[in-house]
């Protein structure tokens, strides 16, 4: 491969990684929001994305996250502060959601699904099956909308 090819190569995963980070981020910020909204939340908790999935489909934007979150010495409604530390010994969580988002309007949320628990707690991995049933079908939310060939008619056959 010629290293011009390469250089164009580059240049479309770079644009095509470009095109994922806004939807992850909007999905990371999102978790970061539902979390800090609860009413037993009252620490402020760092953020940062384990796991993550991002699929473009034909109606919109696919997002599945696995979001590890530390607890922070700064208080819930400060979390979005620069300046809080990680509290030593603090809780831990696991947040997973997946999220899509739709293809004409980025910023329009069609569908969600977030459950944030313990990795300790006897139920993580019940939940984490039932977030996996939950996201297929997120990943599906108006699929059926797109079917190549739905709206085609042929004009100007003989009557």
């Amino acid at each position: 491969m010629s290293r011009s090819s390469l250089l164009c190569l580059a240049g479309l995963l770079v644009l095509s990684e470009a095109g994922r980070l806004p939807a992850l981020q909007s999905a990371l910020d999102k978790v970061l929001e539902d979390f800090h909204g609860r009413s037993l939340v009252q620490a402020a908790f760092l953020g940062e994305a384990a796991r993550e999935l991002v699929e473009v489909l034909p109606m919109g934007t696919y997002v599945q996250l696995e979001v590890d979150l530390v607890q922070t010495v700064c208080r819930k409604h400060q979390w979005r502060s620069q300046n809080c530390q990680i509290k030593v010994g603090g809780r831990r969580q696991k947040c997973l959601a997946c999220f899509k988002f739709d293809d004409n309007n980025p910023e329009t949320l069609l569908n969600k699904s977030l459950r944030c628990l313990s990795e300790q707690n006897p139920l993580f991995q019940e939940a984490r099956r039932r977030q996996e049933a939950e996201c297929q079908a997120i990943k599906a939310t108006n699929e059926d909308r797109y079917l190549p060939g739905k709206f085609a008619f042929s004009v100007g056959l003989p009557s």
